[in-house]
C-alpha cells in the first residue's frame, strides 16, 4: 500500500466491521407485569369461551389493581383476539361470558366500538 502523508490508511476485513448482533433488552417491571396480566386475561378468555353461554367467569380485583386499567386491558385484548365475548362489572368483580351479562343497560357489553354518529340517508329529490 502506498504511504500517505496526511491520512492513516490500513486494510481491514469486511467481517471485522460488520455490526455486532445486539442483545435483547430486558423488560422493565411495568412491561413484565403488563405481559403477565395479559397472558392471564387471555387464559380467562379461553376458559369463558369453553363455558356455555349461561355461565360466566368472575374475576375479583385485588387491592392493588384498578378497575379502569383492567377494563382497558380486557377491551384491548378482546379487540386484538377477535373474541365474541361479553363482559360486565359489578363492584370490584368483572364477569366474562359468551352470553349477555344481566343487569346491564339493555345492550350487549362488548369491546366493539359503537358508531357515535348516525349516517345520513341520501336525500332523493322528488319530482
Amino acid at each position: 500500500m502506498p504511504k500517505y502523508k496526511h491520512l492513516a490508511v490500513k486494510k481491514v476485513a469486511l467481517a471485522d466491521i460488520a455490526p455486532q448482533k445486539t442483545t435483547s433488552k430486558t423488560e422493565t417491571p411495568r412491561q413484565r407485569a403488563t405481559r403477565e396480566r395479559d397472558e392471564e386475561i387471555v387464559a380467562i378468555f379461553n376458559e369463558a369461551a369453553a363455558l356455555p353461554a349461561s355461565e360466566a367467569i368472575a374475576v375479583e380485583l385485588r387491592g392493588d389493581q384498578k378497575l379502569p386499567t383492567m377494563r382497558a386491558a380486557i377491551n384491548r385484548l378482546l379487540v386484538a383476539e377477535g373474541r365474541d365475548l361479553s363482559y360486565g362489572v359489578r363492584g370490584t368483580t368483572i364477569y366474562i361470558s359468551k352470553g349477555n351479562i344481566p343487569g346491564g343497560r339493555g345492550r350487549k357489553r362488548t369491546s366493539h366500538p359503537r358508531s357515535r354518529t348516525v349516517e345520513a340517508q341520501p336525500s332523493i329529490p322528488k319530482e
